[in-house]
């Protein structure tokens, strides 16, 4: 019997001890809500829809505080399509038959491919037809564009299609004109000087033998500055200068170097402390018939593109600047820049640029005629030298297939 007390009084001490220690412990469990007239369906959808809202607001106003930050944020696009007029590129593709002469062996004729680049909303379908007209203004024949991707249109492949039924052998002042037909708005007008020269090797049977070009000349006093990407959140930029160089080149050839107040601070052909390089030459267009380069290589140009790893951009955005050591920031150092482009040593080109006090560059206002991405922004660029033959004149008519920029002024 005593045995039986001692036992129940060892759990009634051991019950309130308990009880006294977990009225010690706070347990971080979640208020019950209280029940109202709402089904409690109701009340849950609400409660996650409070969430979503709570989050987009959030992600919302983060991104607004990175941008503030930024001197250059991201180009977001519109249903409102803008034509890229830079882009704009109409080349002469030439075949050894002429439709019209079935007969007649190597007897060359040639038709243009159209190719262009919008900035618009990815998710919106556009239609775009080009039509082309010949010297004396009649109607040649119109084609459907293809989209193929990004928003880059470009003519269907002509060949088993208009260069059997609608091929030239003409050459001359062509115009065309490009419509969404969507709106039935005319987008773009524009002309194309067309020249040929021979592909014969000697033989008679090949004296009507030919490739077809369209005239580039235009584009040699035209140069950009600019980013090669969409700006987003992460800082240290590559800045990059574009020119177009006319005929063969290759990227070994050249070296751009960049000055800021007449002091060389950066040259695409150094290694740096890790013995990477510092920079580089890369040819990213071309805008030549097939063959110019072999057979008449001063009808082919290329455009160059110039980067450099101790040149960059900061743009405010997050990264570690020690792994960038030694680098000029452009934003950090307003002020006037020199860039020279040199082949073999010798000088081909020269440009300048500014960067203003806001860290931007500074640009002309001719510009707001030309839109283009990456922030990029279009400078006329000196052509130094002989060896590229070229009408220095071409750009006040020809530029942007006539469609001069009003107040642009070539070196």
């Amino acid at each position: 019997m005593v045995r039986v007390m001692a036992i129940l009084l060892i759990s009634i001490i051991h019950f309130t001890l308990s009880q006294a220690v977990f009225s010690q412990i706070t347990i971080g469990l979640p208020k019950l809500p209280k029940i109202g007239k709402h089904k409690p369906e109701q009340g849950n959808e609400g409660t996650v829809r409070d969430q979503k809202t709570t989050t987009t607001d959030n992600a919302q106003a983060r991104q607004k505080n990175s941008d503030d930050k930024r001197i250059y944020g991201p180009q977001r696009p519109t249903d409102a399509a803008v034509l890229l007029k830079s882009s704009v590129y109409v080349q002469a593709v030439a075949h050894d038959e002429y439709w019209k002469l079935p007969n007649a062996k190597n007897y060359s004729s040639w038709v243009p491919v159209t190719r262009f680049q919008t900035f618009a909303n990815y998710d919106k379908t556009y239609n775009y037809t080009v039509e082309y007209f010949n010297p004396d203004g009649t109607s040649w024949y119109s084609e459907k564009m293809d989209d193929t991707g990004s928003k880059h249109f470009q003519s269907p492949s002509p060949w088993g299609g208009v260069l059997d039924t609608k091929s030239s052998i003409g050459t001359g002042l062509y115009s065309f004109k490009i419509t969404d037909q969507d709106t039935k708005e005319v987008i773009f007008t524009g002309k194309f000087k067309v020249g040929k020269f021979s592909t014969s090797n000697g033989r008679p049977d090949e004296k009507n033998k030919s490739d077809f070009f369209v005239d580039q000349d235009w584009l040699m006093p035209f140069a950009t500055v600019g980013f090669p990407q969409e700006v987003d959140e992460v800082g240290a930029l590559q800045v990059v200068v574009s020119v177009w160089l006319k005929g063969p080149v290759t990227a070994d050839e050249l070296e751009g170097r960049v000055f800021f107040k007449g002091q060389q601070i950066a040259s695409s052909k150094t290694v740096d402390e890790k013995g990477y390089s510092a920079g580089g030459a890369v040819d990213y267009d071309e805008r030549a018939s097939k063959f110019a380069p072999s057979h008449s290589p001063l009808n082919y140009w290329k455009r160059w593109e110039f980067h450099w790893q101790k040149f960059l951009f900061d743009n405010n955005g997050p990264f570690n600047h020690d792994n960038y050591p030694n680098t000029h920031y452009a934003d950090k150092n307003p002020g006037e820049y020199t860039v020279k482009i040199y082949r073999n040593g010798g000088q081909i080109r020269e440009m300048n640029f500014s960067i203003g006090p806001d860290g931007k560059f500074v640009a002309p206002a001719y510009t707001n005629q030309i839109f283009m991405l990456y922030h990029s922004i279009v400078l006329p660029v000196k052509v130094i030298g002989t060896a590229e033959k070229w009408n220095p004149t071409a750009w006040k008519t020809d530029a942007f297939y006539g469609n001069p920029i009003s107040g642009f002024t070539a070196p």
